[in-house]
């Protein structure tokens, strides 16, 4: 069997080297420009993707629960603005199965602001 030409002597070196530069192109313009990304970073995404579109569904829960509490709401105006998810978890400690952590305290302590916000700009 005889070997192309191509893969002998200075133009196998050459074949080869077009070759490995033609791989590291296209990797680098995929990654760049491609929209190319590694699995971490994937798994990270998909994470962020979960848990926005499950805060997007339990906030409004949350907000409703802490407002129907009894005196939560006067509780919540008084405290200061770095303590106020902990009144949030003092009245609301589970959504639809869902334990109260920091960052779910601090999306349903910015949905009560922003509802308190609504309710005092209609009055």
């Amino acid at each position: 069997m005889r070997i192309p030409e191509i893969l002998q002597g200075e133009a196998r070196t050459r074949f080869l080297q077009g070759t490995a530069f033609g791989a590291v192109a296209a990797i680098s313009i995929g990654f760049m420009w491609g929209g190319w990304i590694t699995s971490s970073t994937a798994r990270t995404m998909s994470a962020m993707a979960e848990s926005s579109g499950r805060m997007s569904v339990l906030v409004p829960l949350c907000v409703a629960q802490f407002t129907a509490a009894d005196g939560a709401v006067a509780k919540f105006k008084a405290a200061g603005s770095y303590s106020k998810d902990n009144v949030i978890g003092e009245y609301v400690k589970t959504v639809a199965s869902t334990s109260m952590d920091y960052s779910f305290a601090r999306a349903c302590a910015a949905g009560v602001e922003a509802e308190l916000s609504k309710t005092a700009t209609k009055s």
